[in-house]
């Protein structure tokens, strides 16, 4: 797996923690209205780039830092499990901290895994829409428009199986958050959170829910 050439020492993507955040460069199936990291990650695969012994020595080095991993992309679960477990395996084998996966849900078959194998503390997802909603069909366009995809029942059902994973799981660790895409109005925002609301309290879950504004390039 290759890895962002830069690992990057963040405060605000987990609250009250130190978080080394490391980038695959594995590439990603969404191209989301705004994307920071789409030029520079995902439209192509940078000429110089970490490989996971480069990061496996950085953690080594400079592992007592942090209290926390965060991999991200792209999409970090577009990979194999074959790669990604033993990234993780060996993450949890050098660092005493907390590992996190951001992911959009899409792959809510390895999202299951992470979970059942312990391989992480914690999943944060983007809930880019109210998928609950919106119709696959009727609303191909605000699909197309915020997630640069043709939307499918597999894929939305995929995404709300992954949110009721991480509702599930309920730590404190794991997150839900939304960005306030200016295109749309704020009564998309309010079904997000409606939502998100009543499966938290269907599995009497805490997990935080961020509604963040949007940052243009």
């Amino acid at each position: 797996m290759k890895l962002y050439q830069n690992f990057i020492r963040t405060f605000s993507d987990l609250p009250n923690h130190t978080t080394l955040l490391v980038h695959s460069l594995s590439g990603c199936p969404l191209h989301c209205f705004g994307c920071h990291n789409y030029d520079e990650i995902i439209a192509q695969t940078p000429s110089v780039y970490k490989t996971t012994d480069d990061y496996f020595l950085y953690l080594k080095k400079s592992g007592f830092l942090f209290d926390a991993v965060m991999f991200s992309g792209g999409e970090f679960l577009i990979d194999s499990m074959k790669e990604i477990r033993p990234l993780l395996l060996e993450t949890r084998k050098l660092f005493d901290g907390k590992i996190i996966v951001t992911t959009s849900g899409i792959y809510q078959k390895k999202v299951q895994q992470l979970y059942d194998e312990n391989l992480v503390d914690g999943i944060h997802i983007d809930m880019k829409l109210p998928y609950h909603a919106l119709d696959v069909k009727k609303d191909k366009q605000i699909y197309q428009d915020i997630m640069g995809i043709s939307p499918s029942k597999e894929i939305i059902e995929n995404l709300l199986t992954s949110i009721d994973l991480v509702i599930a799981h309920n730590s404190y660790l794991d997150q839900l958050r939304t960005v306030k895409y200016p295109i749309l109005d704020d009564g998309f925002f309010k079904s997000i959170r409606d939502y998100i609301e009543e499966r938290k309290a269907y599995f009497q879950s805490e997990v935080p829910y961020f509604l963040n504004e949007f940052l243009p390039h």
